[in-house]
């Protein structure tokens, strides 16, 4: 009998040819060993098969016909085997550290849901971009969870097999309502329910920000999904506090500011502002809240250049290491652009 392994690594895969060779390579890179790879093909127009051959047995490919992303990572859940789960979108990167942080945080910490890290936010060009730093842990509990969304993105978290199918897995209904795009979140908020989840205080987890990005793209559909979650969440927790529903408005709206601005949608800015300040004039109340903004407001002054000028996450240092260096030696030159 085969042994299951000890994490199951989950790609959802649509239309990220531009992408996936090299989130695959920072898997592959990963130094601990015990794990398996599957990759879904979400009913993606291109020839996945050919796309993914040079990386021969390394991986399992799975295919359905579109069921959007949380329905590709609940088929990944379903068709793998190991003790933990680790979910990672198919234009996001791991340190080579990873998986074993991951995992030495979940055995040492038995009762946790899930293991995060912290992440850079990278473009297209693999360049690391401005970004909020704090200067304090990010809280762990279900109110830092529900307003400060501390994991960040749908690549940081490694999961209890046990807790995310005892959670039902990700909500696909929100596709059905038309507000997918925050069914990461919603699982985290949940699973922090249960029990407080272990941080895992590294740069580990590279997470896309491009044009072409669900967030980014749309970011009145965004919006959309927040909304639905929030309300979803509020139903499911009717004891919690009115007012950390409105600090989480305020911060997701403050997330997507600069995506309605890139769009050049000044309207929708200046209204969606206006609901997460003005109508909740008490966030500033919030230490965890104020940390944070102060935090995006010195990177964005602190930056001063252009993003021709980023540094290039392959020449991120650490100890002396380029962990991230698998990234220029696979990059291609022609590779397609989203």
């Amino acid at each position: 009998m085969v042994a299951c392994p000890k994490v199951s690594v989950v790609v959802p895969y649509y239309k990220s040819a531009w992408s996936i060779d090299r989130t695959l390579r920072s898997i592959l890179a990963q130094r601990h060993r015990d794990f398996e790879l599957v990759v879904i093909d979400d009913g993606s127009p291109e020839d996945v098969t050919a796309l993914l051959a040079p990386f021969g047995n390394a991986l399992r490919l799975v295919r359905q016909e579109n069921r959007g992303l949380a329905g590709a990572r609940n088929r990944g859940i379903a068709e793998s085997r190991g003790m933990f789960v680790a979910p990672i979108d198919a234009d996001d990167l791991w340190h080579p550290d990873f998986l074993g942080a991951m995992v030495e945080a979940l055995d040492t910490n038995p009762d946790a849901p899930f293991a995060f890290a912290d992440s850079f936010r990278i473009d297209e060009d693999d360049h690391i971009l401005p970004d909020r730093i704090l200067a304090a842990e990010p809280r762990t509990d279900f109110a830092g969870l529900l307003t400060l969304n501390s994991v960040r993105s749908g690549s940081g978290a490694v999961f209890r097999r046990a807790a995310i199918e005892a959670a039902g897995g990700y909500d696909e209904s929100l596709r059905l309502r038309a507000a997918q795009g925050a069914e990461d979140w919603k699982l985290l908020v949940r699973l922090s329910a249960v029990a407080p989840p272990v941080h895992v205080p590294r740069l580990l987890v590279a997470y896309r920000l491009v044009a072409s990005s669900m967030s980014q793209a749309s970011p009145k559909r965004q919006l959309a999904a927040i909304e639905a979650v929030l309300n979803d969440l509020r139903e499911e927790f009717p004891d919690t506090r009115l007012q950390l529903f409105r600090d989480a408005r305020t911060m997701m709206i403050a997330w997507l500011l600069p995506a309605f601005l890139r769009k050049r949608d000044f309207f929708s800015a200046l209204k969606h502002g206006a609901r997460a300040y003005l109508a909740n004039p008490l966030w500033w109340r919030d230490y965890n809240l104020r940390l944070a903004h102060t935090a995006w407001l010195r990177s964005l002054i602190g930056w001063g250049g252009s993003f021709e000028e980023a540094p290039a996450l392959a020449d991120f240092e650490e100890d002396g290491d380029r962990p991230f260096s698998f990234v220029a030696a696979g990059k291609s030159a022609e590779r397609l652009r989203p």
